[in-house]
């Protein structure tokens, strides 16, 4: 509950800034008109993913309302990650960070999409489980956006601790505004994968286990009893 609280709030302080849109209180640099529409887009839409991502991971929705899980899953996808991730290509491509935020953010959304479809085609198929690794991977891209801004203030901590270092940076804030936001993208995106798999291995460990755990056996009946006689050692007091 405490995750879905920090989301939910880190969430509408990212989609606070822009409303109103206004170009000069961007976050992100704009180098056009079109380029903060397509931005503020990106943002909105990735937003309507987290948001109805955290409610396909709430197993109670999943097993009480089972139409609701799905149709929520379907906003999820056509009205969250599928557009977002669209839109992200020209905007990663025009965001002027430096080429390592850049890469970051065209692997994630890369990513974004893969994990996406492979989970929306393992429900079609009524691959069960499949699709839950899959929506477990593709929530967890979706919530690196959240993470990259809870550990942000770590990498910018270690660069300003460098930045007077005349073989670093030599007090340039430009170089280093890209290595922090470079940092932080890569950071965030390995650390969601790595969580999100080791959740996948620890499911399917718990699984095999309840599988290979041997069904309980009835006590033997002794020969010549009654097939409804009870056992003789329940008699004993």
């Amino acid at each position: 509950m405490a995750l879905v609280i920090i989301a939910l709030v880190v969430t509408a302080r990212a989609v606070g800034a822009y409303v109103p849109p206004d170009l000069r209180t961007s976050r992100v640099p704009p180098r056009s008109e079109l380029h903060y529409a397509l931005l503020v887009a990106h943002i909105f839409t990735a937003a309507v993913a987290v948001v109805t991502g955290l409610a396909q991971c709430w197993p109670w929705l999943r097993r009480r309302y089972p139409a609701v899980h799905r149709w929520t899953g379907r906003a999820y996808f056509f009205g969250g990650v599928f557009p977002s991730a669209l839109i992200g290509v020209p905007v990663t491509y025009l965001v002027p960070l430096g080429v390592g935020n850049q890469l970051s953010l065209g692997v994630l959304d890369a990513l974004w999409i893969a994990t996406g479809v492979a989970g929306y085609r393992s429900a079609r198929q009524r691959r069960y489980a499949d699709h839950r690794h899959w929506m477990i991977r593709n929530v967890a891209l979706t919530l690196a956006a959240l993470t990259s801004r809870l550990i942000q203030p770590l990498i910018e901590h270690l660069v300003a601790a460098q930045l007077s270092d005349p073989i670093a940076y030599g007090g340039d804030a430009l170089a280093a505004g890209h290595d922090i936001a470079g940092a932080t993208s890569w950071l965030s995106l390995v650390v969601n994968l790595f969580a999100a798999e080791y959740l996948i291995q620890r499911r399917r460990g718990a699984a095999a286990r309840r599988r290979a755990r041997p069904a309980a056996r009835p006590a033997p009946r002794q020969r010549g009893a009654a097939p409804g006689a009870p056992h003789p050692a329940s008699l004993t007091p």
